[in-house]
Protein backbone atom coordinates (compact mmCIF):
# COMPACT_ATOMS: atom_id res chain seq x y z
CA UNK A 1 0.00 0.00 0.00
CA UNK A 2 1.45 3.36 -0.73
CA UNK A 3 1.67 5.11 2.40
CA UNK A 4 1.56 8.91 0.51
CA UNK A 5 -1.55 8.16 -1.69
CA UNK A 6 -3.48 5.40 -0.07
CA UNK A 7 -6.91 6.56 -0.90
CA UNK A 8 -9.69 5.24 -3.43
CA UNK A 9 -10.28 8.54 -5.11
CA UNK A 10 -6.07 9.03 -5.55
CA UNK A 11 -6.52 4.64 -6.79
CA UNK A 12 -9.70 5.91 -9.51
CA UNK A 13 -7.83 8.80 -10.87
CA UNK A 14 -4.49 6.44 -11.60
CA UNK A 15 -6.63 3.74 -12.99
CA UNK A 16 -8.32 6.08 -15.17
CA UNK A 17 -5.50 7.33 -16.62
CA UNK A 18 -4.08 3.81 -17.43
CA UNK A 19 -7.36 2.65 -18.95
CA UNK A 20 -6.71 3.88 -22.63
CA UNK A 21 -3.79 1.55 -22.41
CA UNK A 22 -5.51 -1.57 -22.21
CA UNK A 23 -6.23 -4.13 -25.40
CA UNK A 24 -9.49 -3.60 -26.58
CA UNK A 25 -11.50 -6.03 -28.44
CA UNK A 26 -10.60 -3.92 -32.00
CA UNK A 27 -6.97 -4.01 -31.00
CA UNK A 28 -7.15 -8.05 -29.95
CA UNK A 29 -8.90 -8.69 -33.60
CA UNK A 30 -6.25 -6.99 -35.24
CA UNK A 31 -3.93 -9.38 -33.54
CA UNK A 32 -6.02 -12.56 -34.64
CA UNK A 33 -6.76 -11.01 -38.29
CA UNK A 34 -2.53 -11.23 -38.58
CA UNK A 35 -1.59 -13.16 -41.41
CA UNK A 36 0.64 -15.63 -39.49
CA UNK A 37 2.75 -15.60 -35.76
CA UNK A 38 5.56 -13.03 -36.86
CA UNK A 39 2.79 -10.39 -38.20
CA UNK A 40 1.12 -11.49 -35.09
CA UNK A 41 4.20 -9.90 -33.06
CA UNK A 42 4.34 -6.80 -35.11
CA UNK A 43 1.03 -5.86 -34.24
CA UNK A 44 1.46 -6.47 -30.96
CA UNK A 45 4.40 -4.18 -30.79
CA UNK A 46 1.94 -1.49 -32.91
CA UNK A 47 -0.48 -1.14 -30.09
CA UNK A 48 1.87 -0.71 -27.66
CA UNK A 49 1.69 -3.77 -25.67
CA UNK A 50 4.63 -4.10 -23.00
CA UNK A 51 6.34 -1.56 -24.48
CA UNK A 52 9.00 -0.51 -24.12
CA UNK A 53 10.23 -4.13 -24.70
CA UNK A 54 13.70 -5.86 -25.00
CA UNK A 55 14.45 -6.70 -28.98
CA UNK A 56 13.65 -10.44 -29.99
CA UNK A 57 11.14 -10.74 -26.81
CA UNK A 58 9.05 -13.97 -27.06
CA UNK A 59 5.02 -12.85 -26.32
CA UNK A 60 5.46 -14.46 -22.86
CA UNK A 61 8.17 -12.08 -21.74
CA UNK A 62 6.12 -9.55 -22.76
CA UNK A 63 3.01 -10.77 -20.86
CA UNK A 64 5.23 -11.24 -17.67
CA UNK A 65 6.38 -7.74 -17.67
CA UNK A 66 2.97 -6.54 -18.33
CA UNK A 67 1.79 -8.14 -15.39
CA UNK A 68 4.61 -7.70 -13.36
CA UNK A 69 3.64 -3.90 -13.72
CA UNK A 70 0.22 -4.65 -12.94
CA UNK A 71 1.17 -6.37 -9.69
CA UNK A 72 3.67 -3.33 -8.76
CA UNK A 73 0.40 -0.73 -9.11
CA UNK A 74 -1.90 -2.97 -7.21
CA UNK A 75 0.49 -2.51 -4.13
CA UNK A 76 1.28 1.11 -5.05
CA UNK A 77 -2.36 2.42 -4.96
CA UNK A 78 -4.36 -0.08 -3.08
CA UNK A 79 -5.68 2.27 0.19
CA UNK A 80 -6.08 -1.88 1.64
CA UNK A 81 -3.95 -4.09 2.36
CA UNK A 82 -6.16 -7.32 2.88
CA UNK A 83 -7.45 -6.25 -1.02
CA UNK A 84 -4.28 -6.84 -1.96
CA UNK A 85 -3.45 -10.12 0.16
CA UNK A 86 -6.71 -11.69 -2.09
CA UNK A 87 -5.78 -10.13 -4.85
CA UNK A 88 -2.24 -11.78 -5.17
CA UNK A 89 -3.48 -15.20 -3.35
CA UNK A 90 -4.09 -16.83 -6.49
CA UNK A 91 -0.53 -16.35 -7.68
CA UNK A 92 1.03 -18.13 -4.62
CA UNK A 93 -1.26 -21.90 -4.96
CA UNK A 94 -0.67 -21.33 -8.63
CA UNK A 95 3.06 -21.35 -7.75
CA UNK A 96 2.70 -24.05 -5.52
CA UNK A 97 1.17 -26.54 -7.22
CA UNK A 98 3.89 -25.69 -9.88
CA UNK A 99 6.77 -26.10 -8.10
CA UNK A 100 5.53 -29.34 -6.66
CA UNK A 101 4.65 -30.81 -10.29
CA UNK A 102 8.05 -29.49 -10.70
CA UNK A 103 9.29 -31.65 -8.25
CA UNK A 104 7.65 -34.85 -9.32
CA UNK A 105 9.35 -34.73 -12.34
CA UNK A 106 12.98 -34.14 -10.58
CA UNK A 107 13.24 -30.73 -12.29
CA UNK A 108 15.22 -27.41 -11.14
CA UNK A 109 12.94 -25.48 -8.80
CA UNK A 110 15.30 -22.81 -9.57
CA UNK A 111 14.35 -22.81 -13.35
CA UNK A 112 10.59 -22.34 -13.06
CA UNK A 113 9.59 -19.07 -13.79
CA UNK A 114 7.52 -17.40 -11.17
CA UNK A 115 5.17 -14.34 -10.64
CA UNK A 116 5.45 -13.78 -6.60
CA UNK A 117 1.98 -13.39 -4.60
CA UNK A 118 2.06 -12.33 -1.35
CA UNK A 119 4.64 -15.49 -0.53
CA UNK A 120 8.43 -14.96 -1.75
CA UNK A 121 9.25 -17.96 -4.53
CA UNK A 122 12.17 -18.69 -2.17
CA UNK A 123 9.75 -19.50 0.73
CA UNK A 124 7.72 -21.99 -1.64
CA UNK A 125 11.13 -23.00 -2.92
CA UNK A 126 12.10 -23.96 0.54
CA UNK A 127 8.89 -24.98 2.01
CA UNK A 128 9.11 -28.06 -1.07
CA UNK A 129 12.50 -28.83 -1.04
CA UNK A 130 13.10 -29.09 2.84
CA UNK A 131 9.60 -30.76 3.25
CA UNK A 132 9.20 -28.17 5.83
CA UNK A 133 5.59 -25.88 5.46
CA UNK A 134 5.71 -24.04 8.65
CA UNK A 135 6.15 -20.97 7.01
CA UNK A 136 3.31 -21.09 4.75
CA UNK A 137 0.09 -19.97 5.31
CA UNK A 138 -2.53 -22.46 7.87
CA UNK A 139 -4.90 -23.33 4.93
CA UNK A 140 -1.56 -23.97 2.55
CA UNK A 141 0.12 -26.08 5.32
CA UNK A 142 -3.07 -28.34 5.57
CA UNK A 143 -3.11 -28.79 1.93
CA UNK A 144 0.64 -29.80 1.71
CA UNK A 145 -0.03 -32.44 4.91
CA UNK A 146 -3.16 -34.01 2.69
CA UNK A 147 -0.63 -33.80 -0.27
CA UNK A 148 2.32 -35.73 1.28
CA UNK A 149 -0.50 -38.53 3.13
CA UNK A 150 -2.34 -39.14 -0.02
CA UNK A 151 1.08 -38.97 -2.12
CA UNK A 152 2.17 -41.95 0.53
CA UNK A 153 -0.06 -44.27 -0.61
CA UNK A 154 -0.08 -43.06 -4.49
CA UNK A 155 1.41 -40.15 -6.62
CA UNK A 156 -1.39 -38.86 -7.99
CA UNK A 157 -1.06 -35.66 -9.70
CA UNK A 158 -4.56 -34.41 -9.61
CA UNK A 159 -4.76 -34.56 -5.80
CA UNK A 160 -2.38 -31.27 -6.43
CA UNK A 161 -5.18 -29.03 -8.19
CA UNK A 162 -8.16 -30.32 -5.77
CA UNK A 163 -5.57 -29.51 -2.58
CA UNK A 164 -4.60 -26.28 -3.49
CA UNK A 165 -7.50 -24.93 -4.91
CA UNK A 166 -9.46 -26.12 -1.62
CA UNK A 167 -7.08 -24.28 0.28
CA UNK A 168 -7.29 -21.11 -1.83
CA UNK A 169 -11.00 -20.85 -0.99
CA UNK A 170 -10.86 -21.48 2.14
CA UNK A 171 -8.16 -18.62 2.60
CA UNK A 172 -10.10 -16.43 0.47
CA UNK A 173 -12.86 -16.88 2.16
CA UNK A 174 -11.07 -15.71 5.62
CA UNK A 175 -9.95 -12.44 3.79
CA UNK A 176 -13.14 -11.92 2.48
CA UNK A 177 -14.44 -11.67 5.60
CA UNK A 178 -11.82 -9.69 7.20
CA UNK A 179 -12.14 -7.08 4.17
CA UNK A 180 -16.13 -7.25 4.48
CA UNK A 181 -16.35 -5.42 1.22
CA UNK A 182 -19.94 -5.88 -0.70
CA UNK A 183 -17.84 -5.72 -4.58
CA UNK A 184 -15.53 -8.25 -3.51
CA UNK A 185 -18.17 -10.53 -1.25
CA UNK A 186 -20.30 -10.72 -4.78
CA UNK A 187 -17.32 -11.13 -6.91
CA UNK A 188 -15.72 -14.40 -5.09
CA UNK A 189 -18.90 -15.70 -4.21
CA UNK A 190 -19.80 -16.12 -7.73
CA UNK A 191 -16.45 -16.87 -8.39
CA UNK A 192 -16.59 -20.42 -6.29
CA UNK A 193 -19.84 -21.00 -7.06
CA UNK A 194 -19.42 -20.69 -10.99
CA UNK A 195 -16.54 -22.50 -10.01
CA UNK A 196 -18.01 -25.74 -8.35
CA UNK A 197 -20.79 -25.56 -11.43
CA UNK A 198 -17.69 -26.37 -13.93
CA UNK A 199 -16.43 -28.91 -11.84
CA UNK A 200 -19.47 -30.73 -11.32
CA UNK A 201 -20.00 -30.58 -15.15
CA UNK A 202 -16.85 -31.78 -15.63
CA UNK A 203 -16.55 -34.56 -12.89
CA UNK A 204 -19.97 -35.92 -14.67
CA UNK A 205 -18.72 -35.74 -18.13
CA UNK A 206 -15.30 -37.57 -16.93
CA UNK A 207 -17.57 -40.45 -15.52
CA UNK A 208 -15.74 -39.89 -11.67
CA UNK A 209 -18.58 -40.21 -8.88
CA UNK A 210 -20.24 -38.01 -6.87
CA UNK A 211 -17.51 -38.11 -3.89
CA UNK A 212 -14.93 -37.11 -6.57
CA UNK A 213 -16.93 -33.94 -6.79
CA UNK A 214 -17.63 -33.55 -2.93
CA UNK A 215 -13.79 -33.77 -2.82
CA UNK A 216 -12.89 -31.28 -5.07
CA UNK A 217 -16.14 -28.67 -4.03
CA UNK A 218 -14.70 -25.17 -2.72
CA UNK A 219 -16.34 -23.67 0.29
CA UNK A 220 -16.37 -19.90 -0.61
CA UNK A 221 -20.07 -19.64 -2.60
CA UNK A 222 -23.31 -19.74 -1.96
CA UNK A 223 -24.26 -22.93 -3.38
CA UNK A 224 -24.20 -25.33 -0.67
CA UNK A 225 -22.24 -29.04 -1.29
CA UNK A 226 -25.74 -30.59 -0.40
CA UNK A 227 -27.68 -29.40 -3.61
CA UNK A 228 -24.90 -30.46 -5.64
CA UNK A 229 -25.08 -34.51 -4.14
CA UNK A 230 -28.53 -34.04 -4.51
CA UNK A 231 -28.57 -33.30 -8.43
CA UNK A 232 -25.34 -35.48 -9.59
CA UNK A 233 -27.50 -38.37 -10.54
CA UNK A 234 -30.05 -36.00 -12.31
CA UNK A 235 -30.51 -36.63 -16.17
CA UNK A 236 -28.60 -33.48 -18.66
CA UNK A 237 -31.90 -31.71 -19.09
CA UNK A 238 -32.92 -31.45 -15.61
CA UNK A 239 -28.96 -31.02 -13.97
CA UNK A 240 -28.87 -26.62 -14.61
CA UNK A 241 -32.52 -26.00 -13.13
CA UNK A 242 -30.79 -27.51 -9.57
CA UNK A 243 -27.63 -26.13 -9.52
CA UNK A 244 -27.88 -22.77 -11.54
CA UNK A 245 -30.21 -20.17 -9.92
CA UNK A 246 -30.80 -16.35 -10.37
CA UNK A 247 -28.41 -14.75 -12.09
CA UNK A 248 -26.43 -17.79 -12.77
CA UNK A 249 -29.23 -19.43 -14.75
CA UNK A 250 -28.78 -16.55 -17.62
CA UNK A 251 -24.92 -16.49 -17.68
CA UNK A 252 -24.78 -20.42 -18.08
CA UNK A 253 -27.93 -21.14 -19.73
CA UNK A 254 -26.07 -20.47 -23.33
CA UNK A 255 -23.21 -22.09 -22.66
CA UNK A 256 -24.49 -25.22 -21.35
CA UNK A 257 -26.79 -25.46 -24.76
CA UNK A 258 -23.56 -25.10 -26.49
CA UNK A 259 -22.14 -28.23 -24.23
CA UNK A 260 -25.26 -30.29 -24.68
CA UNK A 261 -24.60 -30.06 -28.42
CA UNK A 262 -20.94 -30.51 -28.55
CA UNK A 263 -20.14 -32.23 -25.07
CA UNK A 264 -17.47 -29.66 -24.65
CA UNK A 265 -17.05 -27.33 -21.25
CA UNK A 266 -15.00 -24.44 -22.73
CA UNK A 267 -17.98 -21.98 -23.06
CA UNK A 268 -19.08 -22.47 -19.73
CA UNK A 269 -15.57 -21.30 -18.85
CA UNK A 270 -15.93 -18.47 -20.81
CA UNK A 271 -19.58 -17.67 -19.59
CA UNK A 272 -18.55 -17.87 -15.85
CA UNK A 273 -15.37 -15.03 -17.38
CA UNK A 274 -17.29 -12.79 -19.00
CA UNK A 275 -20.04 -13.01 -16.16
CA UNK A 276 -16.86 -12.05 -13.27
CA UNK A 277 -15.40 -9.31 -15.33
CA UNK A 278 -19.12 -7.50 -15.76
CA UNK A 279 -19.74 -7.54 -11.96
CA UNK A 280 -16.33 -5.39 -11.64
CA UNK A 281 -17.28 -3.55 -14.54
CA UNK A 282 -20.82 -2.48 -12.93
CA UNK A 283 -18.18 -0.08 -10.24
CA UNK A 284 -15.14 0.55 -12.58
CA UNK A 285 -16.26 4.42 -11.88
CA UNK A 286 -17.03 3.80 -8.19
CA UNK A 287 -14.47 6.11 -7.06
CA UNK A 288 -14.64 5.82 -3.32
CA UNK A 289 -14.14 1.46 -3.22
CA UNK A 290 -12.30 -1.07 -5.13
CA UNK A 291 -14.41 -1.34 -8.02
CA UNK A 292 -12.08 0.21 -10.18
CA UNK A 293 -8.66 -0.78 -8.79
CA UNK A 294 -9.76 -4.58 -8.53
CA UNK A 295 -11.73 -3.85 -12.25
CA UNK A 296 -8.36 -3.23 -14.03
CA UNK A 297 -6.63 -5.62 -12.10
CA UNK A 298 -8.71 -8.09 -13.39
CA UNK A 299 -8.67 -6.95 -16.76
CA UNK A 300 -5.15 -7.32 -17.17
CA UNK A 301 -5.01 -10.90 -15.79
CA UNK A 302 -7.66 -10.74 -19.09
CA UNK A 303 -5.91 -9.41 -21.26
CA UNK A 304 -2.52 -11.56 -20.67
CA UNK A 305 -4.45 -14.47 -20.99
CA UNK A 306 -6.23 -13.73 -24.53
CA UNK A 307 -3.26 -12.60 -25.66
CA UNK A 308 -1.54 -16.08 -24.91
CA UNK A 309 -4.36 -17.76 -26.52
CA UNK A 310 -3.88 -15.99 -29.45
CA UNK A 311 -0.48 -15.90 -30.06
CA UNK A 312 -0.81 -19.95 -29.07
CA UNK A 313 -3.20 -20.41 -31.69
CA UNK A 314 -0.95 -18.41 -34.14
CA UNK A 315 1.34 -20.53 -33.54
CA UNK A 316 -0.35 -23.82 -34.11
CA UNK A 317 -2.00 -22.65 -37.39
CA UNK A 318 -5.47 -22.80 -35.52
CA UNK A 319 -8.34 -20.70 -37.79
CA UNK A 320 -8.80 -16.88 -36.77
CA UNK A 321 -12.93 -17.92 -36.36
CA UNK A 322 -12.36 -20.73 -33.87
CA UNK A 323 -10.28 -17.98 -32.00
CA UNK A 324 -12.32 -15.36 -31.84
CA UNK A 325 -14.99 -17.95 -30.51
CA UNK A 326 -13.62 -18.71 -27.58
CA UNK A 327 -11.92 -15.66 -26.47
CA UNK A 328 -13.04 -14.25 -23.84
CA UNK A 329 -14.54 -10.16 -23.40
CA UNK A 330 -12.02 -7.60 -22.57
CA UNK A 331 -12.96 -4.38 -20.66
Amino acid sequence: MSETNSSYPFASAKITSLEGSLITKDKLNRIIESKDFDAAMRTLGEIGYAQPIMTGATFEQMIDKELALTDALLKEISPNDTFIMIMRAAHDYHNLKVLIKMLMQDKNLEEAELSPGNLAVDTLRRAITDNNYYDLPPHMTDAMFFIDKRFAVALDASIIGVAMDRAYAKEVKELMAQMDDELVTKYFNAYFDLSNIIAFMRIRVSGHTKESFEDAFLHGGTIGKRTFSDAFELADESVMGEIAKGDYTAVLSPAFDEYQKTGRLYMMEKAKDDYLLSVLAAKRHDMFGVGPIMCYYTAKQREAAAIRMVMTAKLGGIDSEVVTKRVKELL
